[in-house]
C-alpha cells in the first residue's frame, strides 16, 4: 500500500501537536491547566460535537477514549486533506 507523502506530513503535524499537548499536560501540576491543555487539540471537534448534541456523552469517558474516538478520525481527515491538496495543487 502506497501512502501519500503530503497526507502523511499533514497528519504527522497534527499527531505531534497532540503528542506535545499530552506530554505537557502530564508534566504540569495544575489540574485546571491540565484539563485545558488536554482539550486544546480537540477543541474544534468538540465544538462540532456540541452543536450536534453528542458532547454530553463525553464526560463519562476517559481522556484516552475521547482521544481515540475523536483523534483517530481527525488524523484520517488531515491525511485525506493532504492527499486532496497533493492531487489538486501539486500534481498535474
Amino acid at each position: 500500500m502506497k501512502f501519500n507523502k503530503i497526507g502523511l506530513i499533514v497528519a504527522s503535524i497534527y499527531f505531534f501537536i497532540v503528542l506535545a499537548c499530552i506530554v505537557w499536560a502530564v508534566l504540569i501540576d495544575d489540574p485546571k491547566g491540565k484539563f485545558v491543555i488536554l482539550q486544546l487539540p480537540l477543541a474544534l471537534q468538540m465544538a462540532g460535537l456540541d452543536t450536534l448534541g453528542i458532547l454530553k456523552y463525553l464526560p463519562a469517558m476517559s481522556w484516552a477514549m475521547v482521544y481515540f474516538l475523536i483523534g483517530i478520525p481527525t488524523l484520517w481527515f488531515f491525511y485525506l486533506m493532504g492527499c486532496v491538496f497533493d492531487k489538486v495543487f501539486l500534481r498535474k
